[in-house]
């Protein structure tokens, strides 16, 4: 009769990358091929204990572990594995000790063929992307919020807005005036998370704490780290929203305009402000539902 194992892995995502690892030894199935770190649970041990104590054994790896992606069981020739799979996020450094090779391997172009057979079954969600959102609640989701939007807007905006525009609209923005207009304008801040890491975020209010003459739900912020677009994150967003929804795009911004109007808003308005700090704001209302 064959033994069964319970085993647990880590996947570890960063920038859109995931964490291979090369086996160095084992039977014919799975030597010199992918997989995720992780290994057996001892008797006493909790799926979490067992990855924590394993990855540092592995690795010499600190991480906090994260949601279950899935559960697998797979029929090796003398064992069988029951393989959970759960995100892992890496709070240290690390090195190799058991492996062969690493390999940080852009999730959109993971080969099952190269992976040991149990762990090729999760090759599928990862690159499909696994996404959820978040509701903010702590500093930390606050200060990871502010982080994603420095790094989106820094990216897409600079090259549309005077020097220094950017960073003095960040600086209006801070964790804490997040949570105060979290607490008492009816602000909603949402982390989105893409297999496991922090990918993006999005704010949004009633659209009457915008403007007092409209209803519906006024999408305040909508940040995606550019691994994360392209992934059919955005329409679920936009499914979860009560329309009306209301939206402002930089008027010479043509990429988001476009995208957005593909979503199905349209162009209202035509809003000019001053921000203060001598920049000012040249933007589209656009709508969708109405």
């Amino acid at each position: 009769m064959k033994s069964s194992i319970t085993v647990v892995a880590a996947a570890i995502v960063k920038d859109g990358k995931l964490l291979a690892l090369r086996r160095a030894d084992g039977n014919e199935q799975v030597v010199h091929k992918f997989e995720f770190v992780g290994g057996k649970v001892e008797e006493g041990e909790t799926p979490e204990q067992a990855l924590i104590r394993e990855c540092k054994e592995e690795l010499s790896l600190d991480i906090e572990v994260g949601e279950l992606l899935n559960t697998v069981e797979y029929d090796y020739p003398n064992t069988t594995v029951n393989l959970s799979v759960y995100f892992a996020v890496p709070l240290s450094d690390y090195k190799l000790s058991v492996h062969e090779e690493e390999r940080w391997i852009d999730c959109n172009e993971l080969d099952p063929s190269d992976w040991a057979p149990a762990d090729k079954y999760f090759l599928g969600y990862l690159k499909k992307g696994y996404s959820k959102a978040v509701k903010a609640e702590t500093d930390a989701d606050y200060a990871v919020a502010c982080s994603i939007a420095a790094e989106v807007m820094h990216e897409v905006y600079d090259p549309l807005t005077p020097e220094g525009q950017i960073d003095y609209m960040l600086s209006k923005l801070p964790p804490e005036e997040m949570r105060r207009r979290a607490e008492e304008s009816g602000y909603t801040y949402k982390i989105v998370y893409l297999n496991g890491e922090a990918a993006g975020f999005y704010s949004f209010c009633p659209a009457k704490e915008f403007r007092e003459d409209l209803s519906g739900t006024y999408l305040s912020k909508l940040y995606l780290r550019k691994f994360a677009r392209g992934k059919k994150i955005c329409t679920k967003i936009l499914a979860s929203l009560t329309r009306p929804i209301y939206l402002t795009v930089k008027r010479d911004n043509a990429n988001s305009v476009n995208v957005f109007k593909h979503y199905g808003f349209k162009i209202i308005q035509q809003l000019k402000s001053d921000i203060g700090g001598g920049f000012v704001t040249d933007d589209y209302l656009m709508s969708l539902g109405k």
